[in-house]
């Protein structure tokens, strides 16, 4: 059913606010609100008027669908051309041009299937006419029509046409006579339609004969009425605030059997506990039906969730987020200290502190609750990688490599030189170590500074020489005067001697050298080995030269016996001797210090004695 009223067109403008009632959180369709910041989603028509024909889909037109933004007013009516707390955007249906122009931009919503409640979409809208004062046919005008997609079935009580004219109420008259009507809302109720897609169209059109135009603003704002939540249960009184630009508001409890009061908002004792309100709503004449929509009071305390306790590294910075629960929008937001913050009264500023600091936030809703809560942010100090190594060394020698830059006390360093075979022989972890390779070549050394989240790292190379090989051969053991034999390891160097009690001159490799030392005791033979490279090896060895044992026969009976006689006889005492006596046939056993034989015939007995050493003597 069409709806007219005597209204002439000049300027309409429009705030779509998607609402289920009973508490049911409905996400707002794509784009609606045009916060996009383009048109996407919706669809574009023009055509000409009076009636409005606007088959041709054209798109979006620039001057006939303009998307608007920013906080200018327009010049008839004095209102934004953005709706307040509406979003960043609008758009602009038609223009100044006359021409018996129209335009129509639509936007499809699909009702959900399981709505069983009043499911309503409620706009705010504010409109300016000219009025040329021709038959009420012909005048400009504005239309809202809601139908089923598929069928065109027009959705109840939901078809709306403006027509310029006199006495409609809640307008005013700018300079010129033309009709202005501040911002108000009226609602469509899709409640029939639930698992249907609705297409809502908004259509504005200048005059039949062509001489005067009409344009609409339309802003879209996807705010939901239905909860409220209130944080800070110790306020006495609540205000419960209606959509703006109804006729008439009728406040009644969940029952509806009681009126609470009858103005846009309603301010009651705080409820203890959850508490559902209904406000009954009377559009301006043409713009809808009576409609009830329900709202929910909750109590509960606002938190904050924000971001934990964290750390980073000097000259770096840190995104903080409040992270509060709270629903009652909007908020105030108050963090410090202010100077190394990149807002104080944000949600989620970036903090960039040059030491530890502890910021604070206080976070007020729009019902003068708040919260406050810290954030530690720990600063780790900056550190610095820089190798200082030595060119070249020798292999197996230790190498004392630095990080020579000055870095935080208790900085950690993990070095590296296991690549090619390095060992860290001492300072792990420290800003200079000892390290050492057993084989030669260019050798990469690497090491990462570390103070907690700070990082810094270096790499160098250094050149490993082959080390000669410093060994020789010889028995340990000696006896005085007697002849040893030095082998010395062959290979291309320069041999330098030191020897107790003996000399070699020579420098260069020989197979063998022959020594003698006519002195006992431990004697130290020292080889020093260097290469064509520089490097050198050393070895040294102690050699022990002994004395010879004491062979000396002690008869223990007269030299001369009888045949068949027995006999004794008996050596020194050494430490560690061995004897022998022979002939061996005399002696029952002549491997004994003292033996005893019989006497046969005259002749001679022999003792040889030899020391641990192997050393020989005899008598």
């Amino acid at each position: 059913m069409n709806r007219k009223t005597s209204i002439t067109l000049h300027f309409f403008f429009l705030s779509l606010l998607p609402f289920i009632t009973y508490g049911q959180n409905s996400t707002c369709p794509p784009n609606l609100d045009f916060e996009q910041g383009n048109l996407s989603n919706w669809e574009f028509y023009t055509g000409s008027c009076c009636p409005t024909n606007t088959n041709t889909n054209t798109g979006p037109l620039a001057g006939r669908h303009t998307l608007m933004s920013g906080a200018g007013v327009d010049p008839v009516g004095g209102f934004p051309v953005v709706a307040p707390g509406g979003g960043k955007y609008s758009l602009r249906l038609g223009n100044s041009n006359i021409g018996a122009e129209a335009e129509r931009a639509r936007y499809y919503v699909r009702v959900p299937a399981n709505q069983n409640n009043i499911y309503t979409l409620l706009y705010s809208y504010a409109v300016v006419f000219q009025n040329p004062g021709h038959g009420q046919t012909d005048q400009p005008r504005f239309e809202v029509t809601v139908f089923d997609s598929a069928t065109g079935v027009p959705a109840p009580c939901n078809d709306f046409t403006h027509v310029s004219g006199v006495g409609l109420p809640g307008f005013q008259t700018a300079p010129g006579g033309v009709l202005y009507k501040p911002w108000s809302t009226a609602s469509i109720d899709l409640s029939s339609m639930a698992g249907r897609t609705v297409a809502i169209d908004f259509t504005s059109g200048d005059c039949a004969l062509g001489g005067h135009y009409g344009y609409a603003y339309i802003d879209v704002a996807c705010n939901f009425f239905q909860t409220h939540t209130l944080y800070c249960p110790d306020n006495p009184t609540y205000t419960l605030s209606a959509p703006p630009g109804f006729q008439t508001y009728e406040w009644r409890d969940a029952s509806l059997q009681n009126i609470l009061g009858t103005n846009k908002d309603l301010t009651i004792p705080t409820p203890t506990t959850t508490t559902q309100f209904a406000v009954i709503l009377e559009p301006y004449p043409g713009f809808g039906c009576p409609d009830t929509i329900y709202t929910t009071f909750s109590i509960s305390n606002m938190t904050i969730d924000h971001t934990p306790d964290t750390a980073l590294c000097s000259g770096t910075s840190v995104q903080l987020s409040s992270g509060t629960n709270s629903t009652s929008a909007p908020l105030a937001y108050s963090w410090s200290p202010a100077a190394t913050l990149s807002c104080t009264n944000c949600d989620s500023p970036i903090a960039s502190p040059s030491v530890t600091t502890k910021y604070y936030i206080t976070i007020t809703d729009k019902d003068g609750c708040d919260a406050t809560d810290s954030i530690l942010v720990r600063v780790d100090e900056k550190v610095f990688a820089e190798i200082l190594v030595a060119d070249t060394f020798c292999a197996f020698d230790s190498v004392s490599i630095i990080n020579d830059m000055l870095n935080p006390p208790n900085s950690d360093f993990r070095w590296n030189l296991n690549e090619d075979y390095g060992t860290i022989i001492h300072g792990l972890g420290n800003d200079t170590i000892i390290g050492t390779w057993p084989s030669p070549g260019l050798k990469k050394i690497k090491v990462e500074a570390i103070n907690g989240l700070c990082k810094a790292n270096d790499s160098d190379y250094v050149y490993i020489k082959e080390k000669p090989f410093a060994n020789f051969e010889g028995d340990k053991d000696v006896c005085v005067g007697m002849p040893w034999t030095l082998r010395p390891y062959p290979q291309n160097a320069i041999y330098e001697w030191t020897i107790d009690g003996q000399s070699i001159s020579e420098t260069e490799f020989r197979d063998a050298f022959t020594l003698t030392w006519n002195t006992t005791g431990e004697k130290m033979v020292r080889l020093k080995v260097i290469n064509e490279s520089g490097c050198t090896s050393f070895k040294e060895e102690s050699i022990g030269v002994h004395e010879y044992p004491i062979a000396d026969i002690i008869p223990i009976q007269a030299e001369k016996l009888c045949k068949g006689k027995e006999y004794e006889l008996s050596a020194a005492t050494g430490y560690r001797y061995a004897y022998s006596w022979s002939p061996p046939q005399y002696f029952s056993n002549n491997r004994s210090q003292t033996v005893t034989g019989r006497a046969e015939k005259e002749g001679y007995v022999y003792l040889v004695v030899s020391n641990q050493w192997n050393c020989v003597s005899r008598e």
